[in-house]
C-alpha cells in the first residue's frame, strides 16, 4: 500500500514540474511537502546532508532556496561543502569576511568549473549573512595519491599534507564498497590486468574523501556546538545515510542527521523510500553526478 501511495504522489507531482522545476517529498509517507514546512521540521536535525547530481540546474536551484527557508528560520547555520578543501579554508574566510576580493579567493581556492551558476549563489548569501563555512574536502591530489596507492599512502606525505586529511581513515566491507564497486562497473570502470587492486584503491580514496569530511564538520560543530550545519555533496556520499553520514554517525552517534537525496520521476521508486533519504528533492530529469 505505501509503495502504491508512493507512486501516486509523484505522479500527481509530475504535472507541476514543467512549470516548477523541483518539489520535496517525504519518504516517511511519500508526500509532497511545500519548502516551509521542509525547513520546520529539519529544525529538530543537527546535521542536513543535501546529495546533489552536480549538474543539475533544478537541484542548485532546491538548494539555494533550503538554505534561505532554514535561515530565515533559525540564523545559528554553518553551511559545509565537498566542493572546498581544507587546504584553502583560510581563501574561504577571508572572502566572507571581506578582506580579500572575489578574484583573489577564486584564484587561490580553485572552485570547481559550475561554481558560478552553481556554488556562487550558496557562498554569496552566506557571506551577506555572516555565515560560518566549512572547506570540508580532502584536497583532490591527495585523493588522487589515494587512488593510485590505496591504503597506507599516508606514509608519503608531508607533515603539513597529513593536516588535510582525517586523522583516522577505513575501508571497510558492507554496502557502501557495494554500492561503489557497482557502480564504477556500471560506469564501465572494468580495472585492467595490470591492477588487480585498481578498485580497491579507488575506494580508499573515496573513504578518505568520507572521513575527511565527517571530521571536518564535526570540527566545527565541537567549536559551535548550537549551529545546525548544512552540508552539500554529491549524492553518493549521503544516499542511504552511508558515505560521510555513516563516518559522521560513527563519531557521534547521538546526532540527529537528515539526508535530502534527488528522484527523477521517471527513475524507479526505491523499495525502502525511508532507508534511502530523509527526503527526496524531485526534478524532472536525471543528470549525471
Amino acid at each position: 500500500m505505501f509503495r502504491l501511495v508512493f507512486t501516486l504522489a509523484l505522479t500527481l507531482l509530475c504535472a507541476g514540474l514543467a512549470a516548477q522545476e523541483y518539489r520535496f517529498v517525504s519518504a516517511k509517507n511519500g508526500k509532497d511537502v511545500t519548502l516551509e514546512k521542509m525547513a520546520a521540521k529539519l529544525q529538530k536535525y543537527d546535521f542536513v546532508f543535501f546529495g546533489e547530481w552536480h549538474g543539475n540546474a533544478a537541484i542548485h536551484q532546491a538548494e539555494n532556496a533550503l538554505l534561505a527557508a532554514l535561515y530565515a528560520r533559525d540564523p545559528r547555520l554553518m553551511v559545509s561543502f565537498e566542493m572546498f578543501e581544507r587546504d584553502v579554508q583560510g581563501n574561504l574566510d577571508a572572502y566572507l569576511k571581506g578582506d580579500i576580493e572575489e578574484a583573489e579567493f577564486l584564484a587561490a581556492a580553485r572552485p570547481w568549473p559550475n561554481y558560478a551558476t552553481d556554488y556562487r549563489p550558496l557562498v554569496e548569501f552566506a557571506k551577506e549573512h555572516k555565515l560560518v563555512c566549512v572547506a570540508a574536502n580532502v584536497p583532490r591530489y591527495l585523493a588522487g595519491k589515494a587512488a593510485r596507492s590505496g591504503a597506507g599512502f599516508e606514509e608519503t606525505l608531508s607533515e603539513e599534507e597529513r593536516t588535510f586529511l582525517a586523522l583516522q581513515v577505513s575501508a571497510p566491507p558492507g554496502a557502501y564498497r557495494d554500492n561503489f564497486l557497482f557502480t564504477m562497473q556500471a560506469n564501465g570502470m572494468h580495472g585492467d590486468a595490470d591492477n588487480a587492486d585498481l578498485y580497491e584503491h579507488l575506494y580508499y580514496a573515496q573513504c578518505v574523501k568520507d572521513d575527511t569530511m565527517a571530521e571536518s564538520i564535526l570540527q566545527y560543530r565541537e567549536r559551535w556546538p548550537k549551529q545546525r550545519i548544512i552540508h552539500f555533496n554529491g549524492d553518493f556520499h549521503s544516499r542511504e545515510f552511508l558515505g560521510t553520514v555513516e563516518r559522521v554517525k560513527a563519531r557521534q552517534p547521538k546526532l540527529k542527521i537528515a539526508v535530502i537525496s534527488p528522484l527523477s520521476v521517471d527513475e524507479k521508486l526505491p523499495a525502502s523510500p525511508e532507508k534511502i533519504a530523509t527526503y527526496f528533492v524531485v526534478i524532472a530529469a536525471a543528470d549525471e553526478e
